[in-house]
């Protein structure tokens, strides 16, 4: 049976909720381009207000039951480590954190994922 992806963007009041559910059969480089064009689509819709991103994770764990190699470098590298600063806060599996700095939203136009680093490109 396919599982269907599910994503929402919902606006209101002075914040964007953003939510995806990564299910087992996604990868690293999938749900990192899937959770990016929400945040991009977040703020054509919603300009610079403020985006809140909500991370639920189906499987991907390993044989200690902690998260997989590919999910916890995207929770640690991928969502903190890169996407948090267009973002005030993230909530996921491992944690919730708010940006101690205020949401940038100069959302680049692509995001580029080669050996598990993320690379961005800005527009013209």
């Amino acid at each position: 049976m396919k599982q269907k992806n599910e994503q929402k963007i919902q606006g209101g009041g002075d914040f964007v909720a953003i939510y995806h559910n990564i299910h087992r059969h996604e990868g690293f480089e999938h749900s990192a381009q899937t959770i990016f064009k929400l945040v991009q689509e977040a703020q054509k819709h919603y300009p610079n207000q403020k985006r809140s991103l909500y991370v639920d994770i189906e499987g991907h764990r390993n044989s200690k039951k902690g998260f997989d190699a590919d999910m916890f470098e995207l929770q640690k590298d991928f969502l903190v480590g890169f996407l948090l600063r267009f973002l005030t806060e993230i909530h996921g599996p491992m944690a919730s954190m708010q940006n101690p700095k205020p949401q940038e939203n100069d959302i680049p136009v692509s995001l580029i994922v080669h050996d598990g680093r993320c690379e961005k490109t800005m527009g013209p």
